[in-house]
C-alpha cells in the first residue's frame, strides 16, 4: 500500500493564524469605539463626520472591516468544506458568499473613500 501525500504538516495554519489575528484587532476596536464613546459621547453629525474624516479613524475603521471580511470568509469556507460534502452545492455556496462579500468590500469603499 502506497500512501498519498496530503499536502504540507502546515495545511491550515495560514488561515489559523489570519483568523486568530482579525479577531484580536476586531475585539480591541470594539473595545477603543465603546470606551471613546462612553468617556466622549457624540451627539452631533457634524461633529461625528468631523471625527470619522479623520485618516487614523478612516484607517480603524477600513482594518476593521478588512478584518471582517476576511475572518468572514476563512470562517464560512470552514464551514462549507466541514458540512457540505457535495461538490456544486459547495461550489455555489462559495460563489454566493464571496459576492456577498465583494459588494461589501465595493460599498465599504464608497464609505471610507472622501466624496466631493
Amino acid at each position: 500500500m502506497r500512501l498519498r501525500p496530503t499536502g504540507s504538516a502546515h495545511t491550515g495554519l495560514g488561515e489559523w493564524l489570519l483568523q486568530r489575528l482579525s479577531a484580536v484587532y476586531m475585539g480591541a476596536f470594539v473595545i477603543y469605539l465603546v470606551v471613546r464613546f462612553a468617556i466622549d459621547p457624540i451627539n452631533d453629525y457634524l461633529v461625528w463626520r468631523d471625527w470619522f474624516l479623520a485618516g487614523s479613524v478612516r484607517i480603524g475603521f477600513a482594518l476593521f472591516f478588512v478584518s471582517t471580511l476576511i475572518h468572514s470568509w476563512i470562517g464560512m469556507r470552514s464551514v462549507f468544506m466541514d458540512y457540505l460534502k457535495p461538490v456544486w452545492l459547495r461550489f455555489v455556496a462559495q460563489v454566493a458568499t464571496g459576492t456577498g462579500l465583494l459588494v461589501l468590500t465595493l460599498w465599504l469603499i464608497q464609505i471610507l473613500l472622501p466624496s466631493g
